[in-house]
């Protein structure tokens, strides 16, 4: 199954005729991302959104430059803003976790669970807040992907992402920022950006990294940021990053 990570494609196992899937998938229309299947049927065949991620594992792909995730086989992993379940469905497939994924939007819960069962691995789903879960010290990766930005209160959620992670363990983030020449430390208000109510909150790059540090994360393990050629503000952006909660973890900071 490492070619799912080498594609950016999930591959999910079934034993469900063509139509029968197919009558399934149409029920939960339009998709947002790409999900093939081993009877050949593929959610690039619907209805879809726009945008449509054609390889919605390569954020996953990017944050194991820097998690030894072979090495957290049999750890669990917390997906935040979980969407479909793709990563959640991954990382018990490929890397042995079990994985716990969450969002708010209850249409994309019940998609993460037929998948998960048709995949028959270790997964659970939930609707619940980015902001306000909590599960101390319970998980040895956290994924949050493309959610910071959709939270009123992104640092309430950088520090409830650090206090559920187990003393060691690794958070791969990925979200847009905005960064102006002039002045470093300021952020941008997005609401309604694209016509989006749930868009709120692009920091900076600088802002981000102080508000990571402000929660107890110390080292950044890895960094990319990528410029979009078309569709966001001036000066906005998307980083995917690698932090790794201290052995010895100090207090956070009071924020």
């Amino acid at each position: 199954m490492t070619n799912w990570i080498d594609s950016g494609i999930p591959l999910i196992q079934t034993s469900l005729s063509r139509d029968e899937l197919s009558e399934k998938l149409r029920n939960w229309e339009p998709w947002s991302s790409r999900i093939d299947f081993s009877n050949g049927v593929s959610t690039k065949d619907f209805r879809r959104r726009n945008p449509f991620s054609e390889h919605p594992l390569s954020k996953l792909r990017f944050a194991g430059r820097a998690i030894p995730f072979a090495q957290l086989a049999g750890g669990r992993l917390l997906d935040i803003g979980c969407n479909t379940g793709y990563n959640s469905i991954a990382g018990a497939a490929i890397y042995r976790l079990s994985c716990f994924g969450l969002d708010v939007v209850p249409h994309h819960i019940e998609k993460a669970r037929f998948l998960a069962e048709i995949a028959q691995v270790d997964t659970g789903f939930a609707i619940e807040s980015a902001e306000t879960f909590s599960m101390p010290e319970q998980f040895d990766v956290a994924l949050h992907f493309g959610t910071l930005y959709h939270l009123q209160n992104p640092l309430l959620s950088l520090r409830v992402t650090f206090n559920n992670l187990r003393p060691g363990g690794y958070l791969a983030l990925e979200t847009q920022v905005y960064d102006h020449p002039e002045d470093p430390n300021i952020c941008y208000f997005m609401h309604m950006q694209n016509r989006d109510n749930t868009n709120f909150w692009a920091l900076s790059t600088k802002v981000l990294e102080t508000s990571l540090r402000l929660v107890g994360f110390e080292e950044v393990l890895d960094f990319k940021k990528v410029v979009p050629s078309f569709g966001l503000a001036k000066y906005m952006s998307r980083v995917l990053l690698v932090v790794r909660k201290p052995v010895a973890a100090p207090a956070p900071s009071r924020v």
